[in-house]
């Protein structure tokens, strides 16, 4: 295993040893946390269709709602959250760590989420073979001893057909991180054999109240103070760390047979107002050469130019012998100017932790979401009517529909990060009632008691 100064992966000595202790490191760690509620949609088809549109199926078609799907590395609560997602499909949540699973199970049976089941499996080892229509593995294969190999094994699981959600770290956002890992292991004089993760969590937060500098690392250090234990250890402490620029993800996902779709708005970008690939050039030849490169060419140049304020690494993949020819972003622009769209009038039940640890379901299902567009985009959604096209309706506002006014347009009404507006489709068979969907909720939940709850099957961990 050849060590890069750029990146924390000296313990990387192989898949089984890197295994057991990412094993061990998220048995002592559960990540991420116990969260505050979890949402059911109470369309059954409202998240597979927003998913959809993220990569430009405005017809709905390309995931179905009854999908077979696998969470590779779901930690402790992420089977669970898309398992309401897809409630007329089946989910296979896979991690390393027994106590993650044990969370996320007990969390499951409280909110009777009967459409799952986890296992006790690495990636490395599982014998999927063109199983899944949609694999999500999110910040996972680069804790891997040979990240290439993991993805190869997603690449195996997914349908020709299929969709794979994917998230590694961005080479600009790790810098910092990845340094301090390596200090905190010489430090402490542990090198290859320092696994004690509650010492090293104890001797991190002595650096966080220790360590003065003006530079990146104090920031870092000064943002952690205020993170639970888990976020503290998953930041400053994780064993083994690989991070990417889009280019060298594109070429690993090459390798493993994948191509690059699009980018995946997520919540962290959301948060950090960093969901756009597009740079815009104040020189208008700049723009033009920067307008004509590939896509992967331009959110390289962003990537490299934005740096550390880049989004993160989180796009989707299809397979290349899927029988779909990939559209670009432009592509998908011009489509989305020709598609007529309606307001989403989606709804959520919350299932709320309450003081004795139980989830139980809110008083009433609220809109979602609950915010209003962004300004810049308000009146586009407010003139969505299933009658006009959007392309007419830029053109009534009198906005210009450069590209990158379209795919902000885009991004911030018909994902699933902004959910305002979904794609007029074909007619489908009638969609089940809203009120029923609540009542049925909260009958399930009452009668949940005595009974498992979900399919937690303790396989062994299987090993190259």
């Amino acid at each position: 295993m050849n060590r890069c100064d750029e990146q924390n992966i000296e313990m990387a000595l192989s898949s089984d040893s890197v295994d057991e202790t990412n094993g061990r490191f998220y048995g002592t760690f559960t990540f991420p946390w116990r969260p505050m509620k979890f949402d059911r949609a109470l369309d059954p088809c409202f998240e597979a269709e927003m998913l959809n549109q993220n990569i430009g199926s405005w017809s709905h078609d390309i995931v179905p709602r009854n999908a077979h799907v696998w969470v590779a590395g779901c930690g402790a609560n992420q089977a669970l959250i898309t398992a309401f997602k897809f409630p007329d499909g089946f989910v296979v949540g896979s991690d390393l760590s027994t106590e993650s699973l044990d969370f996320c199970a007990d969390a499951a049976r409280k909110v009777a989420a009967l459409n799952m089941e986890l296992r006790l499996e690495s990636l490395n080892g599982v014998p999927y073979r063109e199983q899944f229509d949609y694999v999500i593995c999110t910040g996972v294969i680069h804790h891997n001893a040979e990240p290439r190999r993991s993805l190869a094994r997603l690449a195996q699981a997914l349908k020709p057909s299929g969709i794979l959600e994917l998230m590694v770290y961005n080479r600009y956002h790790r810098i910092t991180s990845s340094a301090f890992q390596r200090a905190v292991r010489l430090l402490r004089g542990g090198g290859e054999a320092a696994t004690d993760f509650a010492m090293e969590l104890s001797f991190a937060k002595k650096l966080i109240d220790g360590f003065r500098a003006d530079n990146s690392v104090s920031r870092l250090l000064s943002e952690c103070r205020t993170m639970p234990d888990a976020a503290i250890a998953d930041t400053l402490i994780q064993p083994v760390e690989h991070s990417y620029t889009v280019e060298s993800l594109r070429e690993m996902a090459a390798d493993c047979g994948l191509e690059l779709l699009l980018p995946c708005v997520n919540a962290f970008d959301r948060a950090w107002k960093t969901i756009s690939w597009d740079l815009e050039f104040g020189d208008e030849e700049l723009q033009r050469d920067y307008d004509a490169l590939d896509d992967c060419k331009r959110w390289q140049v962003a990537n490299l130019l934005l740096a550390e304020k880049s989004p993160m690494l989180w796009f989707y993949f299809q397979r290349k012998d899927s029988g779909r020819i990939r559209k670009t972003e432009r592509q998908v622009c011009d489509e989305f100017l020709a598609t007529k769209f309606v307001r989403t009038s989606e709804r959520r039940l919350s299932y709320v932790l309450t003081d004795d640890g139980d989830y139980r379901p809110a008083a009433e299902a609220l809109r979602h979401p609950r915010a209003e567009p962004g300004a810049s985009v308000r009146r586009i959604a407010e003139l969505c009517d299933g009658r006009h096209a959007i392309g007419e309706i830029l053109h009534e506002l009198k906005i210009q529909t450069t590209f990158r006014a379209v795919n902000h347009a885009r991004l911030l009404l018909t994902t699933s990060a902004f959910p305002y507006l979904k794609a007029v489709a074909a007619k489908g068979p009638a969609r089940p009632d809203a009120s029923r969907s609540i009542k049925g909720a909260r009958r399930a939940l009452g009668t949940i008691e005595g009974r498992a709850g979900v399919a937690f099957g303790r396989n062994l961990m299987e090993r190259d």
